[in-house]
Order: C-alpha cells, then structure tokens, then sequence
C-alpha cells in the first residue's frame, strides 16, 4: 500500500485558483465563438443618440395597430406586407407628413449627435469601449470540382490525349465504345 500525502489548500491559494479558473474560462469562451464563427455583440454606448426612424418607418408605426384591429386573424408578416403595400400605393401628398416628421427627426439626431461627439472627449462622459475585437466572418470553404462528389446529372469529360512524335501513337488513339447489350445492331 502506498501512503498518500494529502495538502491542505490555503485560503489564498483558493483564491488564486478561482482567478485563474475565472481567466482561463474567459479565454476559453472567446476562442471557442471565434472558431465557431460566433460574434460576440459589440458593447453600445447607452449615452449615444439612436438612429431617427424614417418616414416610412413613422407610417408603419401607426399604420401596423390599425391593420392589425381591422385583420385580427393575420400574422405580424402579413400585417407588414399590408401596410408596405400602402406605402407603395400612397401619393406624395399624403406621404409629405411622415416625411416632415421624419427630417426633423433626423435634424434633432444631428444636434444630439454633435452635443455627444463634444462631450466624448471629456473626463466625465467617457463611453463604454470594448477593447476584444469581434471575429470576422469566416470564409466560405470551396472544394475543387475534381474532389466533389459526383451527382450523376453531369458527365465527366474523357482527357484525349493527342500524340505527340515522343509518345506511342498506338496508346493515343482512342478506344471504339463497348455496345450495350439492348443496342440495336448496325448495319455496316
């Protein structure tokens, strides 16, 4: 029988422990989105203005509740396909007032986005940065056609080769092809 020393685990060497377990599975998590093509979602800084709907998006918006009172019975899909059908067929007239809507949405989006860009270089506003970068997407892997599997539609060409005065003239000529057994015999 052969003894076995057992050590006692110190309060620090616990903790060290659990911070290097912590930091391995961080990096273990990072390598294994970037090699399964997994993007992780880029940090957005809550301060920075969003984007001002457009004035089809403004029409949508108040056009979809109304579809969806008058069609109860149809899926959100076709609520949509409904309302940008609407769209579609609107005249300018009645589009001129989303759209005004929609330009002085996009002008108060540029003040916003001034007053954020000025103060982004100060001490108390500083936006929240990730520094990982996010995997890129990965290239679409090709196989060469000569290593594809055959589908059977298609059929492969012969490589004829031409003789050349080095060359056996006998092996390049070409083999006449073998008759089926259902082929009707020809009369020569």
């Amino acid at each position: 029988m052969s003894s076995k020393k057992l050590c006692k685990v110190t309060a620090q060497d616990s903790a060290e422990l659990t911070e290097a377990y912590a930091k391995l599975s961080e990096v273990y998590m990072r390598m294994a989105n970037s090699l399964s093509g997994k993007r992780t979602p880029a940090v957005r800084d809550p301060n920075k203005p969003k984007r001002p709907m457009t004035g089809y998006l403004i029409f949508l918006q108040d056009k979809f509740q109304e579809l969806k009172r008058q069609h109860p019975d149809k899926a959100p899909k076709d609520i949509m396909t409904m309302g940008a059908e609407a769209w579609k067929n609107m005249d300018e007239d009645k589009r001129r007032p989303f759209m005004i809507q929609a330009e002085a949405l996009q002008t108060k989006y540029h003040g916003d986005m001034a007053e954020y860009e000025s103060k982004q270089g100060s001490a108390d506003h500083a936006p929240v940065v990730e520094e990982e970068v996010a995997p890129t997407k990965k290239a679409k892997k090709t196989t060469p056609v000569s290593e594809q599997p055959s589908t059977g539609k298609t059929k492969e060409k012969k490589n004829k080769s031409i003789p050349t005065e080095a060359s056996d003239t006998a092996a390049a000529v070409p083999k006449k092809k073998k008759k089926s057994k259902d082929a009707k015999p020809s009369s020569e």
